[in-house]
């Protein structure tokens, strides 16, 4: 691997914590419609298809963090992207 795969890499990280972040914001929005009555059947649906969007873009940000760990202690000249 070379800087511009490595520079390109840690653009893929930097955008999928950001997409990691919106996507706990959501939940976290939706989570703060919470009232002393259960929620809708709608309202519960959609919150459970955001958890698994968030859930989703946490294992994209975990994977690349990952690798970028690992470059930080092998050196990215050690890693392969093949």
């Amino acid at each position: 691997m070379d800087q511009i795969e490595f520079q390109d890499l840690l653009a893929e990280c930097e955008t999928a914590t950001e997409t990691y972040f919106r996507e706990v914001e959501k939940t976290s929005t939706l989570l703060g419609k919470c009232t002393r009555r259960p929620l809708t059947f709608e309202e519960r649906f959609a919150l459970l298809r955001q958890e698994i969007q968030e859930g989703d873009a946490y294992l994209l940000y975990i994977d690349a963090k990952r690798f970028l760990h690992s470059a930080a202690l092998l050196g990215y000249d050690a890693l392969a992207t093949n």
